[in-house]
C-alpha cells in the first residue's frame, strides 16, 4: 500500500473514529443513567400519552418533523432541571440527545415523551389539555381538535391568547399532515 493511501486510511479513521469514540462515551455517562427515569415518567403517563393515537402522531411530525428533537429537549429539561445559561452548551447537549435518546427509547415512547411531557398552558401534557378544552380523550377527539391541541406544542401561552392564531396553525397543521387538501 501507497504511504499516501495508508495515510489517508489513517486519516479518515481518526475522523470517524474519534468522534464516534466520543458519541459512545457521552451516551454511556450522559445518557444511559438517565434512561430509566424516563421510562419511569412514560410509565407514569396516561396510556393515551405513553402512546399516542395514529392522528396525534401525524400532526406532531407534522409540526415538528419527528419527535426526537423536542423529546430530547423535554427529557434534558427533566433530567437537568431549569435552563441551561450557557446557550452554546444547551444546544449541543439537546443536539446529542436528539442523536442518543433514540438509540434507547422506541419511536413510540419518543411521542409518548412529548405527548405526556409538552407543557399545554397550564400544566403537561396533550391529554390533560384535551381534557380540559374539549372534555375529550385525545383519540376521541376530531381532526380539528386534535389539530389545536398539538398546534400548542409552538407555543402554548401565545396561542391560547390569541384563538385566531391557533386556528390558523391548527388548518396548516391538517394540511401538512395530509388530512386536508
Amino acid at each position: 500500500m501507497s504511504r499516501v493511501v495508508r495515510r489517508t486510511v489513517h486519516a479518515m479513521a481518526l475522523l470517524v473514529g474519534l468522534p464516534s469514540a466520543g458519541l459512545f462515551a457521552y451516551d454511556v455517562v450522559a445518557v444511559r443513567p438517565h434512561v430509566a427515569d424516563i421510562e419511569a415518567l412514560l410509565a407514569e403517563a396516561e396510556p393515551l400519552e405513553a402512546s399516542p393515537p395514529k392522528l396525534i402522531r401525524d400532526l406532531v411530525d407534522a409540526a415538528e418533523g419527528s419527535p426526537d428533537a423536542y423529546g430530547a429537549r423535554l427529557a434534558l429539561m427533566q433530567v437537568h432541571g431549569g435552563v441551561e445559561r450557557n446557550a452554546v452548551r444547551r444546544h449541543m447537549r439537546e443536539e446529542l440527545w436528539q442523536v442518543l435518546l433514540p438509540l434507547h427509547l422506541d419511536e413510540s415512547a419518543m411521542y409518548g415523551l412529548v405527548v405526556s411531557r409538552a407543557h399545554n398552558g397550564v400544566d403537561t401534557g396533550l391529554a390533560a389539555f384535551a381534557r380540559r378544552e374539549y372534555d375529550k380523550p385525545l383519540d376521541a377527539l376530531s381532526h380539528l381538535e386534535a389539530a389545536r391541541t398539538v398546534a400548542i406544542l409552538m407555543g402554548p401561552s401565545y396561542l391560547l391568547r390569541d384563538r385566531q392564531r391557533l386556528e390558523a396553525r391548527a388548518e396548516w397543521l391538517l394540511v401538512r399532515a395530509g388530512y386536508v387538501s
